[in-house]
C-alpha cells in the first residue's frame, strides 16, 4: 500500500519540478538565509548536467523523490533558486594550494591533459572539484488544494539543511518559466471579462529561455528550448517598459507584443485599438529586418492605418487641414514659432502667439460666439499668407442686424458717406470674408477714436448685444490686425507675414479632423501607425501631444460618465523625449503613463536610457522587457525594481540581439529570454485560421 501511495506521489507537481532528479543532481544546500542559499557542487555533477549557467534557475528540495508521501510536512515543498556567484568554501585555501602544487609538479609530457583525473588519484581530484554557488531564493513551489502555487518566499530555513539542488530542464523549466498562480488567473479573466474577451486570452509564446550569451550548451543541438509564455492580459491597461540600447530587439519586441494583442482581440471579436508612434519608421515600413515585412505588411489592410506628414502612397496625411482644425494648426504655429527666432515682433503678434482657438462649449452662446469670429479671421490671415485653400472653403461672416446698423449708421455719418458692401451670404470666400473683417475693423477703430474725442465713458467702438461689451474683443482686435498687417495706431508691421513660413505642415487635401479620424479608427480596433520619422520634426512633439491628450481626455470623461471606456494601447519610441525624468506629472505624457490604466489606456514605451524617464513612472510600470544597456547609471537604474540587480554584468556584457530579462505581471521574478523573432508567414497563418472560424462574441 505504501508503494502505491509513492508512486501516486511521484506523479506530483512537486517531483515532477525536479525532472530527472537522479540526472539533474548538482549538490547539497550547506547554507541557508531567507533570502539566500549557498551550494556545494561538484564538477562532475555540473558536467552531467552540461553546466551551471549564470543566472541558471535551480530548485531545491528536501523530500526523496520516490517517497514524497513519506516526507515529513515541512518538507514538501521545492525552493526556486537563481544561481548568482561562485563563493569560497572554507577550505579553498587548502584546495588552491594543492591545485598549484600539483600544476607546479607537472613534468613537461603533463603539460598536456591526459587521463580522467589528469594526474592526481581520484580522491585528490574529487576533493579539488568541489565548488560553491551564492544563490537567490526566488520563492517556494507547494501544493494547496491539488494546486501547485509558488510564494515569493520562503517560511523556514535550517541550519542543517536536508534540501537536494537540481537543475530544472525541459518540461520541468518549462513548469517554472510559465507557472501562474490560480488567484492571479482568475483575476486575469476577470480584467478580460471586463475588457470584453469571452475568457482570459490563451498566453504569447514569447521566446524561450536563455541564460547567457554563450549558450552552446543549455541551447545547444541536443538541448530541449523551453518557451516562454506571458499572458495578453498583463498589457490592457497596464504599463510596459522596453528597454535597451538600439539593435538589441526593443522593435521586435514592440511587434510581437502589437501582433499579440491584435490576434487575442480577434479571435474572441474584441475591439482594442492599437497606436504606435513610430518615430523611426520602424513599424510602418518594411526593412531588412523581421524578414522585410512591418506591422501593415502583416495584417489585413482593413486593420491598420498608416499616416505620415508627406505624402506617400499607402499611407495618410498626418498633416491637419489648418481651414479646418484652426485650434491645432493655431497650437503647431505657436510652438513652431516659439522654437526659432522670428523677426516678427509687436504686442498684437504676441497676443496671437498665446491666444487659443480651441472650442467652447456651445453651451456658452456668448464664449462661442466670439470663438467663431476668432475662427473666421484666423482663416483669413491663413488665406492672405498664402496657405492653399481646400476646394470649395467657405468663411463665416457676421451679418446681425444690431451690427450692420451700426455698420450703416457710422458709414452714413461719414463726410463723404462711405460705401457698404455687405457679402450677401454667411458663408463667402476667404478673400471676401477678409474684406468684409478689414471693413469692421475700420469701423471699429473710427467708432473708437470718436468715442475716445468726445470722453465716453465706455470706449467699445462696435458693440455686441451685451451691455457695454465690445463686438471687437482684444484678442479679435489684434487677429483682425494680423490680417491687415497695421497696429490699433495705424503702424504697418508684419502681421501675417509671420505664419508664412509654416505652410508645409498644413494639408489642403484632408477633408476630416485627423485626431478625430484616429480616433474612429481605434474604436473600431485597428492598428494606427504614425510614421513620424519622414515629414517636418516638430510635428513628432507637438502633434503626437496632442493626440495624445486628447484620447486620455476622450476616455477619462467616459470613465468618470460611468461607462466603459474603450481598450486601447499606446506605443512610444524614444520615450525619455516625452516623459524625462523633470518632466511635470499633470502634462498629458506622464497623465497618461501614470493614471491611464484606470482609463483602459495600456502605455508601453521603449527607451535606451531608463534613468531619464521619470522615477514615478518606472515605480508604476508593471511589465519589463531588458536588453542590452552599456551605462553604469542606466544599469544603477534598472537595478532599483524587482530582481534586475542579478543581471547587471550580464545586460552589461550580453549584446545579442533579442536576448532580454523580461518581468510581467503575472510572473515574480524575472525571467532570462531570447525573444521570438517576429515571424510575418507565421502571424499570417495564424490569421487566415482565425478569419476561418467565427470569433467567440462576448455579451
Amino acid at each position: 500500500m505504501a508503494d502505491i501511495i509513492n508512486q501516486i506521489a511521484s506523479d506530483s507537481k512537486l517531483v515532477k519540478l525536479l525532472g530527472d532528479h537522479k540526472k539533474s543532481f548538482v549538490g547539497f544546500v550547506y547554507g541557508m538565509r531567507f533570502d539566500e542559499v549557498l551550494v556545494l557542487t561538484n564538477d562532475e555533477w555540473k558536467h552531467t548536467v552540461d553546466g551551471l549557467p549564470h543566472n541558471s534557475f535551480l530548485v531545491a528540495a528536501g523530500f526523496d523523490p520516490n517517497q514524497l508521501a513519506s516526507a515529513n510536512t515541512i518538507d514538501q515543498e521545492v525552493v526556486l533558486l537563481r544561481i548568482l556567484e561562485p563563493v569560497s568554501l572554507p577550505q579553498e585555501s587548502d584546495l588552491v594550494r594543492t591545485r598549484i602544487e600539483h600544476h607546479q609538479r607537472r613534468t613537461d609530457e603533463e603539460k598536456m591533459p591526459g587521463g580522467i583525473n589528469d594526474g592526481m588519484d581520484p580522491l585528490t581530484h574529487s576533493e579539488m572539484q568541489a565548488g560553491g554557488l551564492r544563490c537567490r531564493i526566488l520563492g517556494t513551489f507547494y501544493m494547496t488544494g491539488g494546486e501547485l502555487r509558488l510564494g515569493s518566499d520562503i517560511e523556514n530555513f535550517m541550519s542543517i539543511s536536508r534540501l537536494r539542488a537540481y537543475k530544472p530542464v525541459g518540461d520541468a523549466l518549462g513548469m517554472i518559466v510559465n507557472h501562474v498562480n490560480a488567484e492571479v488567473l482568475k483575476k486575469a479573466e476577470e480584467e478580460a471579462r471586463k475588457a470584453g474577451f469571452s475568457g482570459i486570452p490563451s498566453p504569447i509564446e514569447i521566446g524561450t529561455v536563455r541564460y547567457t550569451s554563450t549558450d552552446r550548451m543549455h541551447r545547444g543541438r541536443n538541448a530541449e528550448l523551453v518557451t516562454v509564455k506571458i499572458q495578453p492580459t498583463d498589457f490592457l491597461a497596464r504599463r510596459t517598459a522596453v528597454l535597451g540600447m538600439t539593435r538589441t530587439g526593443k522593435s521586435n519586441t514592440v511587434k510581437t507584443m502589437v501582433s499579440a494583442v491584435a490576434l487575442a482581440a480577434m479571435r474572441d471579436g474584441v475591439k482594442v485599438g492599437q497606436l504606435i508612434f513610430d518615430v523611426n519608421g520602424e513599424y510602418a515600413n518594411a526593412n531588412h529586418q523581421d524578414d522585410g515585412s512591418s506591422i501593415a505588411d502583416v495584417f489585413p489592410a482593413a486593420a491598420v492605418r498608416r499616416y505620415r506628414a508627406v505624402e506617400k502612397a499607402g499611407f495618410e496625411d498626418l498633416r491637419a487641414n489648418f481651414y479646418q482644425d484652426c485650434g491645432q494648426a493655431l497650437n503647431l504655429i505657436q510652438n513652431l514659432f516659439k522654437n526659432e527666432t522670428s523677426p516678427f515682433t509687436g504686442q498684437d503678434v504676441d497676443t496671437f502667439m498665446s491666444s487659443t482657438l480651441e472650442e467652447p462649449s456651445p453651451v456658452d452662446v456668448q464664449e462661442h460666439t466670439r470663438w467663431k469670429r476668432h475662427k473666421a479671421v484666423f482663416q483669413c490671415i491663413l488665406s492672405r499668407a498664402g496657405y492653399p485653400e481646400p476646394p470649395g472653403l467657405t468663411v463665416e461672416v457676421p451679418r446681425a442686424p444690431k451690427l450692420l446698423k451700426q455698420v450703416n449708421d457710422w458709414a452714413a455719418a461719414q463726410q463723404p458717406p462711405v460705401a457698404v458692401t455687405v457679402p450677401a451670404n454667411d458663408q463667402v470666400s476667404a478673400t471676401e470674408a477678409a474684406a468684409w473683417y478689414e471693413f469692421l475693423r475700420r469701423v471699429n477703430l473710427s467708432l473708437r477714436k470718436e468715442q475716445e474725442t468726445a470722453n465716453a465713458q465706455y470706449i467699445i467702438g462696435l458693440e455686441s448685444t451685451t451691455k457695454h461689451s465690445p463686438w471687437v474683443d482684444p484678442v479679435l482686435a489684434s487677429y483682425m490686425n494680423m490680417m491687415s498687417q497695421k497696429n490699433t495706431l495705424g503702424q504697418s508691421f508684419g502681421g501675417w507675414r509671420a505664419v508664412t513660413k509654416y505652410k508645409k505642415y498644413h494639408s489642403a487635401q484632408r477633408t476630416t479632423g485627423i485626431i478625430a479620424e484616429i480616433l474612429a479608427h481605434l474604436d473600431n480596433g485597428r492598428i494606427v501607425i504614425l510614421d513620424l520619422s519622414a515629414g517636418p520634426v516638430e510635428i513628432r512633439e507637438v502633434l503626437s501631444k496632442r493626440i495624445a491628450s486628447q484620447i486620455f481626455e476622450r476616455q477619462m470623461e467616459t470613465m468618470h460618465a460611468g461607462e466603459v471606456p474603450q481598450n486601447m494601447v499606446l506605443y512610444v519610441e524614444e520615450a525619455h523625449n516625452l516623459i524625462g525624468k523633470k518632466a511635470d506629472l499633470t502634462d498629458t505624457w506622464p497623465r497618461i503613463a501614470k493614471e491611464g490604466a484606470k482609463a483602459r489606456i495600456a502605455f508601453v514605451y521603449a527607451t535606451q536610457e531608463p534613468s531619464s524617464v521619470h522615477p514615478n513612472i518606472l515605480a508604476n510600470t508593471e511589465n519589463w522587457f531588458v536588453t542590452h544597456l552599456n551605462n553604469d547609471d542606466e544599469l544603477k537604474t534598472l537595478g532599483k525594481f524587482y530582481d534586475f540587480g542579478d543581471f547587471t554584468s550580464s545586460l552589461k556584457s550580453a549584446q545579442d540581439v533579442g536576448f532580454a530579462r523580461i518581468k510581467t505581471l503575472s510572473s515574480p521574478f524575472v525571467i532570462p529570454t531570447q525573444i521570438k523573432r517576429f515571424t510575418p508567414d507565421e502571424i499570417k497563418t495564424t490569421i487566415a485560421a482565425i478569419e476561418a472560424t467565427p470569433p467567440t462574441l462576448s455579451k
